[in-house]
């Protein structure tokens, strides 16, 4: 039911972190996968290799229609098919609202928000029945943060984008989902955990009592990559330790 065999997969944002759980995982359970990063991905791939499955690096901004087509291109030509697409790449600058420059606010949109339509809108062009879009947002796509007004905006806009491209999509067998995580151990929140102050008064919101790793998010991709989620398309899954529910 969780059979990945014979299917294609790309993932943004795969060169470390969640994106290279998610893309390890993914060949883990068979699938051939196209790492996409900005950074080389070199090592995710190497670590696919290892598990006996297909697995390239190509360089991508996704927030480049010119770099996200030949992304896509370039998968084609390689692997002739998209079964599975994760848009997992983005980024987070901070700051007060009434001083975030411009620009920092553009750069959020234009990889967290507009990156996702673009390698969706080109990916779908590939896509057959049975084909599955996982959208990476954050449980800031649905509860706002003080100081984080470009990346709140960004992730709620991954949210409905996710719930259009499913009504949209759904007819023809494609299933596009949207993932929520937590506070999770990567490079984007190394920083806020290093404090240890701040870090506690996380955990103490949490019910499980500890933040997330990237693994914790790449089971529920797996899942809704597989058939085990072939009835499910324009949902939400938040993957928060319980943060939410405590709200």
């Amino acid at each position: 039911m969780f059979s990945l065999k014979n299917k294609v997969a790309i993932v943004t944002g795969a060169a470390r972190g969640i994106g290279q759980s998610i893309a390890i995982e993914l060949a883990r359970n068979g699938a051939d996968v196209v790492v996409s990063d900005i950074i080389p991905g070199n090592t995710t791939v190497d670590k696919i290799k290892k598990l006996n499955q297909k697995a390239i690096y190509i360089k991508t901004d996704i927030s480049s229609k010119e770099q996200v087509e030949n992304l896509i291109q370039q998968t084609i030509k390689q692997f002739k098919k998209i079964d599975i697409l994760v848009n997992n790449a983005g980024i987070f600058i901070p700051g007060e609202t009434k001083s975030l420059k411009e620009e920092d606010w553009n750069k959020t949109i234009n990889i967290n928000l507009k990156g996702h339509f673009l390698c969706s809108q080109a990916a779908l062009k590939h896509m057959k029945k049975g084909a599955s879009i996982i959208n990476i947002s954050s449980v800031a796509g649905i509860m706002g943060y003080s100081q984080a007004a470009a990346y709140c905006a960004s992730k709620g806009g991954i949210r409905l984008l996710t719930k259009s491209l499913a009504a949209e999509y759904g007819p023809q067998g494609i299933r596009v989902n949207s993932i929520h995580p937590g506070i999770i151990e990567t490079e984007m929140t190394k920083g806020i955990l290093a404090d240890k102050k701040t870090k506690q008064g996380m955990l103490t919101k949490l019910p499980l009592k500890r933040t997330g790793k990237p693994i914790d998010i790449a089971g529920p991709a797996v899942f809704l990559a597989s058939d085990a989620s072939s009835y499910i398309t324009g949902e939400e899954l938040i993957v928060d330790g319980g943060w939410t529910a405590t709200l």
